[in-house]
């Protein structure tokens, strides 16, 4: 049991790590910066995606969320009512719910918009100049959709973090 439970939360911490720092640099630096540059900016959503980025992070997500929900249950004598009745219990389950509202967000706005503007980018490369201004107001409104989508995840992220890092001193 012990070894299950060093296991179980070296990956829920190193996968929340890379999931929520990721989550950050992307709404905070990387998307206002892709906007900013114009065109340009899909040459490097398109080394991200070649890197396969958006792949990896909802796996991270997915085994972070796994790890968690299994050291929920643990303690909670599997997920008894008593166990979330109590602060600690309460706060566990308060950042649970906030990480999977982050992660519906993400898989069911923020990867589809990014898809479609990957889709889009080399469109507009070689679309003549008469069709370039209603492609890059097509991607703008993408851009848009992903970057709100982007900040609730992220919001939803750091109320994650702030839930499991005080649950156990409530």
């Amino acid at each position: 049991m012990y070894a299950e439970l060093l296991v179980l939360r070296i990956v829920h911490v190193l996968g929340a790590v890379i999931w929520v720092g990721t989550s950050l640099f992307i709404g905070i630096f990387l998307m206002p910066s892709l906007a900013s540059v114009g065109p340009a900016g899909g040459a490097v959503m398109g080394e991200l995606n070649k890197r396969r980025l958006f792949t990896i992070i909802p796996i991270i997500a997915t085994l972070t969320m796994l790890a968690g929900l299994r050291l929920m249950w643990i303690p909670s004598n599997g997920y008894s009512a008593a166990y979330f009745a109590t602060r600690g219990g309460m706060s566990y389950l308060v950042g649970a719910i906030c990480a999977v509202l982050a992660f519906t967000i993400f898989m069911s706005v923020s990867h589809p918009a990014i898809s479609q503007a990957l889709k889009l980018g080399p469109q507009i490369a070689q679309a003549p100049d008469a069709e370039k201004p209603a492609l890059m107001a097509k991607m703008n409104a993408i851009r848009g959709r992903a970057q709100k989508a982007g900040a609730a995840s992220a919001l939803l992220l750091i109320a994650t973090a702030i839930a499991m890092a005080i649950g156990r001193y409530v």
